[in-house]
């Protein structure tokens, strides 16, 4: 017997990347199948942004049919009463929140993989209908506190992702020892990183990769880009990603939009450039920080991204205030200017950059499930919580 249950099933609103390849890691980890419910197979607004469905490998993949009422829900948590339950997003859609609710009035085993809430009054993926925006970002610490009256006796643990969100968790009453740091993670493409080459008059080259939306700090970062070149150091970012550039001050020379990176191959581009700036006004966690850490490639992020902890730890990197044009624009300028600091930066990267790897978060998944929640937590592999 493995210690964790005969079997496990993962709630989702939409399989992602992000989670398809640590679930398959769980399943190898614990010697359990993985079952995953989902509520849609792909996402609109991402599929428009280029993505494409997630590799499923060894998941049993099964489609919740958006004609299936709490009736089925219930019967499908029948079905798998003796399994772990683990809820991935599991405020985003009504019928998920129905099933958690009922996971643990049934008693069964429940544990969620949660990103923080956002703080802000901001899109998650686009800039549309900003006053509905503004009002779900001024209920959700109420709606959360409800949340957490109703779950915090009973979870067996969150894998929290940032350490905002542990705090956030906290603060609505889930024991300590039931938060578990944790992340998103991708695989390592199977090309090797390779050291860029400047010649001395070439500018730094850095590059940003994301939605083309106000969160990401866009118009911070091209703000922050003029005034360093202004300033005379050499410097050029190009920015990929969906959206319209015209929202943003894009000159086209020190800061320009370069399109989009296909699916699947954005460890490759990044590995062309110096750096990665994310600076986000708020980002749960930041996948693109994974992928440049993978491919050997220092991060300049802002203090409100939540992969920001792993690169201060391993010193990946740096971090800067957010919203701030001030403090981007001296973190811009001394990342640009010293590049025996951001050689040491890529040999943390290099050095540390297996920790990001989906098997170790499947074998630390697995880890805490073993513990059932009242044991001795595993090692945090990638921050301090």
């Amino acid at each position: 017997m493995n210690g964790i249950a005969t079997s496990i099933v993962s709630w989702h609103p939409v399989l992602t990347d992000h989670q398809s390849h640590t679930l398959q890691a769980l399943a190898a980890a614990s010697g359990t199948p993985v079952t995953v419910m989902v509520g849609r197979l792909e996402d609109p607004t991402r599929k428009a942004q280029g993505w494409t469905p997630a590799d499923a490998g060894t998941l049993d993949v099964r489609l919740l049919a958006a004609d299936v009422g709490l009736p089925g829900v219930r019967a499908a948590l029948r079905e798998h009463r003796s399994a772990v339950h683990v809820f991935g997003s599991p405020f985003d859609q009504p019928r998920f929140i129905a099933a958690l609710f009922m996971a643990l009035s049934m008693g069964l085993r429940v544990y969620l993989i949660s990103e923080p809430y956002s703080p802000i009054a901001a899109g998650y993926l686009h800039d549309r209908r900003p006053v509905a925006t503004r009002i779900k970002a001024w209920l959700r610490p109420w709606v959360y506190r409800c949340y957490g009256l109703l779950l915090r006796r009973r979870l067996r643990g969150v894998f929290a992702i940032s350490q905002l969100a542990i705090r956030q968790y906290r603060a609505i009453g889930v024991p300590a020892q039931r938060i578990h740091p944790f992340g998103y993670f991708v695989p390592r493409s199977n090309e090797p990183a390779r050291a860029v080459e400047r010649a001395p008059q070439e500018p730094c080259r850095a590059v940003f990769v994301g939605n083309l939306i106000a969160t990401k700090g866009l118009h911070e970062l091209s703000a922050a880009a003029r005034r360093v070149a202004a300033s005379g150091v050499p410097l050029q970012i190009d920015v990929y990603g969906a959206g319209d550039p015209s929202t943003f001050a894009f000159d086209g020379d020190v800061i320009r939009h370069a399109g989009r990176i296909p699916f699947g191959q954005a460890q490759q581009v990044i590995a062309g450039y110096d750096f990665l700036v994310l600076p986000s006004r708020y980002d749960g966690w930041g996948v693109v920080v994974n992928e440049a850490i993978l491919a050997g490639v220092p991060v300049l992020c802002s203090d409100r991204v939540g992969a920001g902890a792993f690169v201060r730890r391993w010193d990946c990197g740096t971090t800067c205030a957010a919203e701030s044009v001030d403090a981007l624009a001296g973190a811009l300028a001394e990342m640009a200017q010293q590049p025996a600091r951001r050689q040491r930066m890529r040999e943390a990267c290099l050095r540390v950059r297996d920790r990001l790897d989906p098997i170790v978060a499947g074998r630390y998944m697995a880890d805490v499930m073993r513990s059932g929640g009242t044991g001795a937590a595993p090692p945090n592999p990638w921050y301090d919580a």
